[in-house]
C-alpha cells in the first residue's frame, strides 16, 4: 500500500475515533431563553430529565394568577402537566385531555401530556412573571428584555466541537 493511501486512512481512523469519544462526551441540557426573532440566548439555566418548571404570571385581562408546570422527559423534551388559574377567560384552554377540579379558588387541569418543542410568549415586567425550576425560584425574570417575544426551550450542549469536522 502507498503512504499517501496509508495516511489517509490514518487520518480517518483517528477522526472517526476522536468524534466516537466526543459523541460520548457528557452533554449538558439547558433551559434556554432566547429571542423567538433572532435566536439571541439571554438565559441558560442548567437542567435534566425530571426536573419540575413553573412559569407564572398574572393574566393581563383578568389579572388574576395562571400557573403552568412542566416536567422536562427522559427525552429532553419540555412537557406541560398541569395549568392552574383562577378565572376562566382569554387563553383558557376550551377542550383537554386533562383532569379538571376545583381547589383553594382555582381551577386545575392535570395529568396534561403536551409536548412543547418551546414554550413561547411575549415578556413583559407588568405580567410579573415567575419562573421556577423545581420550586426554589432561579429564573430572574427582569434579567430577560422587557417587552420582547421570547422562548424556552431544553437545548443539548455538547462540551466542545472539534475544529476538523
Amino acid at each position: 500500500m502507498c503512504f499517501m493511501k496509508k495516511m489517509i486512512i490514518g487520518t480517518l481512523t483517528l477522526a472517526t475515533l476522536l468524534f466516537v469519544l466526543w459523541y460520548l462526551l457528557p452533554h449538558q441540557t439547558y433551559l434556554t431563553f432566547s429571542s423567538q426573532r433572532t435566536d439571541e440566548v439571554f438565559l441558560q439555566e442548567p437542567i435534566e430529565p425530571g426536573d419540575e418548571v413553573e412559569v407564572s404570571w398574572v393574566h393581563s385581562i383578568e389579572q388574576t394568577p395562571w400557573i403552568e408546570t412542566f416536567r422536562i422527559n427522559e427525552k429532553n423534551e419540555l412537557v406541560k402537566t398541569e395549568a392552574r388559574f383562577k378565572s376562566y377567560g382569554a387563553g383558557a384552554p376550551e377542550e383537554t385531555d386533562g383532569t379538571f377540579m376545583v381547589e383553594d379558588g382555582y381551577m386545575i387541569i392535570t395529568d396534561l401530556h403536551e409536548i412543547f418543542e418551546a414554550y413561547r410568549w411575549f415578556h413583559s415586567y407588568n405580567v410579573d412573571y415567575t419562573i421556577s425550576i423545581n420550586d426554589a425560584t432561579t429564573i430572574e425574570t427582569t434579567a430577560l428584555p422587557d417587552q420582547t417575544l421570547l422562548e424556552m426551550k431544553v437545548e443539548r450542549e455538547v462540551p466542545f466541537v472539534p475544529s476538523f469536522f
